[in-house]
């Protein structure tokens, strides 16, 4: 389903901020197929570059966390860049970015980061993926396990695993060690951003929890850069509103959400805590990206669609 270039000459872009999240890069093709990450929305250089081009075209302006706090957003469009988790192969997109100079935030997880272990979710994908489980089964088995606490989700791992599962199995699906998180940060286009100590959903935790994994995270992440992080990735995008004043509490200014939708420009400091981001996917960056200039992602618009003209027909329960 693509969008005609008709319709989107319609819409004013404008006040868009299009806010797009990425979590891993595949050097090439082959790393692809070697199963040893969530797919997810990983994609390789080559169309990071083509992600950046698209854009760029459009005369849309990269912009950094600095450039939101401080309005300097310039003239037209503006689009954000985000990693999630803290990925070793994030550093693949440190030579792109000084290339076409422009920023990116890069949420990391920082236990991951201090332990040289995997992502649970990684761990339940590559572990079924061997054993020829499908897709629809694994990723079941991984929203199952998101309503638990990480230590529940570690049990779970080393009982069905064992210990050993949580060792990466190569650089595709490693974190950064600390010392590449310091390289990391030295690039004049990176910030590096807090994604909580143990990719908590924080919506399952009590408060007191809450604060332990944002200032921990934020204490290592201030060691290794110099710099504390005032800005925030939930992880799976959840929030609620006790949530956003304790991060408010503890000096975040910018949080990020999953939500695939928009943000307007001009908007007031408090929206600035729960900002909406598109998922990257790894197809041709038209194919998404157009929808999401239209404030749609690609499977939402059609089920707008759908529901639209199902209202017209409502059929009649018996």
């Amino acid at each position: 389903m693509l969008i005609n270039p008709m319709l989107l000459q319609l819409v004013s872009e404008k006040n868009n901020l299009l806010i797009f999240y990425f979590h891993g890069l595949y050097a090439n093709e082959d790393q692809k197929k070697a199963g040893h990450i969530l797919p997810q929305n990983n994609i390789t250089t080559k169309q990071f570059s083509e992600f950046i081009d698209y854009f760029l075209n459009l005369k849309y302006n990269f912009i950094s966390i600095e450039d939101l706090l401080c309005g300097s957003l310039g003239e037209g469009p503006s689009v954000m860049i985000t990693f999630d988790d803290g990925y070793f192969n994030n550093l693949l997109a440190v030579d792109v970015l000084e290339q076409y100079e422009v920023p990116a935030i890069f949420f990391v997880t920082t236990r991951n980061i201090m332990e040289n272990t995997s992502m649970w979710a990684d761990i339940i994908y590559k572990y079924r993926f061997k054993q020829a489980a499908g897709l629809k089964s694994i990723y079941q088995e991984q929203e199952f396990l998101k309503s638990y606490s990480y230590r529940e989700i570690n049990e779970y791992i080393f009982k069905n695993f064992g210990p050993e599962s949580f060792k990466p199995w190569s650089d595709i699906d490693r974190f950064l060690t600390p010392e590449e998180l310091t390289t990391l940060s030295k690039s004049p286009f990176v910030t590096i951003g807090n994604h909580t100590v143990n990719h908590a959903i924080l919506i399952n935790y009590e408060e007191e929890e809450i604060r332990k994994e944002l200032l921990e995270s934020n204490d290592f992440i201030e060691q290794r850069t110099g710099d504390r992080p005032l800005s925030l990735a939930f992880p799976n995008g959840d929030f609620n509103q006790s949530l956003l004043d304790i991060v408010e509490d503890l000096g975040f200014r910018v949080a990020f959400t999953t939500i695939g939708r928009n943000n307007k420009l001009p908007f007031e400091n408090s929206k600035l805590l729960c900002l909406d981001r598109f998922m990257a996917e790894p197809s041709k960056v038209y194919k998404y990206a157009d929808f999401c200039r239209l404030n749609y992602q690609p499977e939402m618009l059609y089920l707008s669609l759908k529901k639209r003209m199902l209202g017209k027909n409502k059929p009649v329960l018996h």
